[in-house]
């Protein structure tokens, strides 16, 4: 007979609630990349979306003039772009299909839009509170190892 040997794991990161959808935002190092380069890939994701919308004829100005000759096609590929975008931020920052749960239960491209970034500066926040922390433990330890090592001299 064996005896398991159980150790816990405490992944970095934290909980983010937007509105009552609870969602959990990796502050590992590793995904730390990913949020500092978030412009980036939003940026290649929004290209894509554009290349896909290419055919839309969206005129430059809408006025009274010219209103019943938009297409509705044209305004909903239009919205559609700027949908994959936003869903592309949220996605980055807490994984695969997180804009879908959260447009689930908030169906308002615009309101996640502008929640987006409240979020952002929140977990901009959260991760210098974090880094301030891991400084003083590793200064801490180093202090440490560096006194076990003149008292070994």
């Amino acid at each position: 007979m064996t005896n398991e040997i159980l150790i816990d794991i405490q992944l970095t990161g934290f909980p983010v609630k937007v509105g009552t959808v609870e969602l959990w935002f990796d502050s590992s190092l590793e995904n730390l990349r990913n949020f500092f380069n978030i412009e980036e890939v939003v940026q290649r994701k929004l290209k894509e979306a554009q290349d896909k919308a290419q055919h839309i004829h969206f005129p430059a100005e809408i006025n009274e003039l010219n209103v019943g000759e938009i297409d509705v096609r044209s305004v909903d590929a239009a919205l559609d772009v700027n949908k994959e975008a936003i869903a592309a931020q949220y996605d980055i920052l807490f994984g695969a299909d997180t804009f879908k749960k959260l447009y689930k239960v908030y169906p308002d491209i615009m309101a996640l839009e502008q929640t987006l970034e409240v979020v952002g500066v929140a977990i901009s926040r959260r991760i210098e509170e974090q880094e301030t922390v891991r400084v003083k433990e590793t200064e801490s330890k180093k202090a440490e190892y560096l006194a076990k090592k003149a008292q070994k001299k």
